[in-house]
């Protein structure tokens, strides 16, 4: 049988409290908990982040390559980097075809005169373009990327075809 201890008062002396309740955990305790789980997510979160950002970049890079290969294969076959103007009779001017794009005049569409237009690489972020301008008449052309991190790029510097491959984000590639 247990014996309750009574204080004066007729209720429960402390030393009877406390061991009472030896099992479970106080609110402060679980708060910290909490908190401390909270600050370690939130560490981890930044980590995985990272890592997503450095394979997106990869990404883009590898895409970069294998568009130059594809215009590479327009060239051998036209003659001249796309331009607006079709394989055979390139512009004049200078200028720029949207990628990824709808509609005639687009990279995509230039290409498909060499490869399949699905061939042709996006950016892994829906919404995000990459960049391709052309020289006069076709004979020289730089293709660029907005990469996530600082950094990646420092072979070309300076306007290029008008594309500002001296900002640390702009990873560009030129013939």
């Amino acid at each position: 049988m247990l014996k309750r201890r009574l204080n004066r008062e007729g209720g429960l002396t402390h030393q009877s409290f406390v061991k009472r309740n030896l099992g479970g955990f106080t609110l402060i305790e679980m708060v910290i908990v909490i908190v401390v789980i909270g600050i370690l997510m939130g560490v981890a979160f930044q980590g995985v982040s990272s890592f997503q950002q450095n394979a997106r970049d990869t990404v883009r890079l590898s895409d970069l390559r294998k568009t130059q290969t594809f215009l590479e294969l327009y060239y051998g076959r036209c003659g001249h980097y796309p331009t607006a103007g079709a394989c055979g009779s390139p512009s004049a001017t200078t200028g720029s075809l949207t990628w990824p794009g709808t509609g005639a005049n687009t990279l995509e569409t230039r290409l498909a005169d060499v490869v399949n237009r699905s061939d042709v690489a996006n950016d892994p972020l829906v919404g995000v373009n990459y960049t391709y301008s052309y020289g006069a008449n076709g004979m020289d052309y730089v293709i660029a990327a907005t990469t996530e991190r600082v950094g990646t790029n420092r072979n070309l510097t300076g306007t290029i075809l008008g594309v500002n491959c001296s900002d640390s984000k702009t990873y560009c590639l030129r013939n």
